[in-house]
């Protein structure tokens, strides 16, 4: 019963969709405001039938209904509880469900507050999103349902892969999943401005709340992303450059560049089609990435196994892409800003330099990424590793911290000499004093004395805004609620420069060390000396674990190698942490041998903690920035906009 009902929602859901898409369009284009305020309702109604599909087939999981093939697949009954749950959105085709879950959810909430838009493009976002919505369902409903049936009902599933039998598990996919369905929202608007002819930026105000969302989700995301691979899967790191992690961090910078041009557009009136682009690339970077991923065209430890999903990603991407070049084609001419171009030394001017060097970096990391694809198409595979991506996009990150740390600082017109010097007085300071600090340390890599400078440069033109804030002390409560953007970018600037330090002193200054210790054997890595107090084994629920303690201080660290023999005796690393605000003691087990002797790899890796607190700060400057901001700024926008054109 529960596949033919999820089943039957799903159908029902794309019925909806389909109709909203139809309905709005035509009600976009007949400008008939009763019929816009029926298309966004049969949207909402899709949203209602998406929710209980998901509902449908959380309670499968919950209930261990192994009639339905995808509950079988992708759990079984020693799995914890959480885990089940978690099974929802750990398969193929679950994950899609969860995508299209958030982006009707998130969808409707945008549409609600969409009519004082104006009909046409009210009328228009809601037809782009539930086209969006539709071609999501269709996947569902005909490649890859999750409520399709076994002809025989097992008494047991087949469990969830190891790897994911882990807490990151609970917080990871569904973060960087939902910030990915996110980033349609800002398109579906963006699209909708340039089929209705509406180049202002009433569009960039109404989104502007959803953009920060879908950025913020994916920055979670990724970080947590990195803090899973960093303590799950034993390498000693958190990013590999995998072609799914790449995947998710374009979006990301495309994005970063457009919350920084649409300021641009805000106060100068500019660059107002780099502003579309931007937020189009996004997506189409974001229906890449799902091709990628869905697909398994290209290796990853990330990806699905390859599928028929892949043909039709690939399908939408390509009229997506063709569309949007349309648009942006036919609207060019009304897209153009008759002002004169940005001083090259202005703060407009900085925002232009950072937008092209983000783009930069996304180009460098989509050819790396689509490498492998086209050369083997070509009959020879090759691969990038780590050193293309360091040597091609670490320069082009060194420069953003210099724009990060002096663009701030810059007016919006052309820049005085004398008073942009005095203004860059404080960041050059900090960057020279940590410079010769490196140097008389003894620190001799180019690039440690380049980027760690760069970022003291970033956080003292962060405190400088602060301090100029902070010299009316009896205005300040004011300053701060008035320009919380302001100040909540610069507090997301300082989480990132934390970051930034954090990815420098784990990458510049780690330490490795391989060994084998019989019972008792010490070894001392920088400082650190463990002490290894023999092997065991313990067998708990679902899986056996060998053990191997290391006696640490007043700690036991205890790295481990857990097999399930339930899943064919597949076998994964248990990494012991040992973690302070200073350095983390990183330790794998390699392997037992027969006498008692243990093999250990044993990192140290400075400052890793920062980067997870960078993350957090950054979040926080979000949300600090943004919360409760009121709508004088979309209603300035409409007052401007002609009713004619609405």
């Amino acid at each position: 019963m529960l596949g033919f009902l999820g089943a039957g929602t799903l159908l029902a859901a794309l019925v909806m969709g389909g109709f909203s898409t139809v309905l709005s369009f035509w009600a976009g284009w007949q400008q008939n405001a009763g019929m816009v305020q029926v298309g966004r309702r049969a949207f909402y109604a899709a949203t209602a039938m998406i929710l209980l599909a998901a509902a449908v087939l959380e309670w499968a999981l919950l209930s261990h209904d192994f009639s339905l093939a995808y509950v079988t697949e992708h759990t079984d009954l020693s799995l914890p509880t959480a885990l089940v749950a978690a099974g929802f959105y750990g398969g193929q085709e679950g994950s899609l469900l969860y995508w299209v879950l958030v982006l009707g959810i998130l969808g409707s909430v945008s549409l609600v507050a969409s009519a004082s838009l104006g009909v046409r493009l009210a009328a228009y976002a809601a037809g782009v999103m539930a086209t969006i919505v539709s071609f999501f369902l269709v996947v569902l409903v005909i490649v890859a349902s999750p409520f399709d049936l076994l002809p025989v009902t097992p008494p047991d599933g087949l469990g969830l892969n190891p790897i994911l039998r882990d807490g990151g598990m609970l917080i990871h996919p569904p973060v960087v999943l939902a910030g990915f369905a996110s980033f349609a929202i800002p398109f579906s608007f963006a699209a909708a401005a340039l089929i209705a002819g509406r180049t202002d930026q009433a569009w960039i105000a109404h989104t502007r709340r959803f953009a920060l969302m879908a950025w913020s989700l994916q920055t979670a995301g990724l970080v947590l992303g990195m803090w899973w691979a960093y303590h799950v899967l034993g390498w000693g790191g958190y990013w590999g450059w995998d072609p799914v992690e790449n995947v998710a961090f374009m979006p990301w910078l495309a994005t970063t560049a457009y919350l920084h041009s649409s300021q641009v557009q805000e106060k100068r009136g500019r660059l107002r089609a780099w502003n579309f682009g931007l937020v189009i690339l996004a997506f189409l970077l974001v229906i890449f990435g799902t091709f990628i991923v869905r697909s398994g065209v290209v290796p990853s430890v990330h990806t699905f196994a390859i599928s028929e999903i892949g043909p039709w990603f690939l399908a939408f991407l390509c009229i997506c892409i063709v569309v949007s070049t349309i648009l942006l084609a036919t609207r060019s001419q009304s897209l153009k800003s008759a002002a004169e171009p940005a001083a090259t030394v202005s703060r407009e001017g900085a925002f232009v330099l950072q937008n092209l060097l983000l783009i930069g970096v996304v180009a460098v990391v989509l050819w790396g990424t689509v490498l492998p694809l086209v050369s083997g198409m070509l009959g020879q595979q090759r691969v990038v590793g780590v050193s293309y991506y360091e040597r091609a996009a670490g320069p082009l990150f060194l420069v953003l911290l210099a724009v990060m740390a002096a663009g701030p600082l810059l007016p919006w017109r052309r820049a005085a000499g004398r008073a942009s010097v005095r203004a860059l007085a404080w960041p050059a300071a900090a960057a020279a004093v940590v410079l010769v600090g490196l140097v008389v340390g003894g620190v001799r890599s180019i690039p440690a004395l380049v980027a760690l400078p760069l970022v003291a440069g970033v956080v003292a033109t962060c405190f400088t805004q602060y301090a100029r804030l902070g010299r009316g002390w009896s205005r300040l409560p004011g300053m701060l609620v008035r320009r919380r953007r302001r100040y909540g970018a610069y507090l997301a600037h300082l989480g990132l420069a934390v970051l930034v330090i954090g990815i420098a002193a784990s990458h510049f200054w780690q330490q490795e060390k391989a060994v084998t210790l019989a019972p008792g054997q010490q070894v001392t890595v920088a400082g650190y000396t463990l002490t290894y107090a023999g092997s065991e084994v313990r067998q708990l629920a679902d899986h056996t674990e060998l053990v191997a303690p290391l006696r640490f201080g007043m700690s036991t660290l205890e790295p481990a190698r857990a097999t399930y023999a339930g899943l064919g005796g597949q076998s994964l690393t248990r990494v012991a942490i040992s973690t302070t605000a200073v350095a983390d003691v990183y330790v794998v087990l390699t392997g037992v041998d027969e006498s008692g002797s243990a093999s250990f790899r044993i990192f140290v890796n400075p400052l890793v903690t920062w980067i997870w607190a960078g993350g957090a700060i950054i979040i926080l400057g979000v949300v600090a920035g943004n919360a409760g901001e009121r709508e004088a700024q979309l209603a300035a926008v409409r007052r401007r906009v002609p009713a004619l054109a609405r």
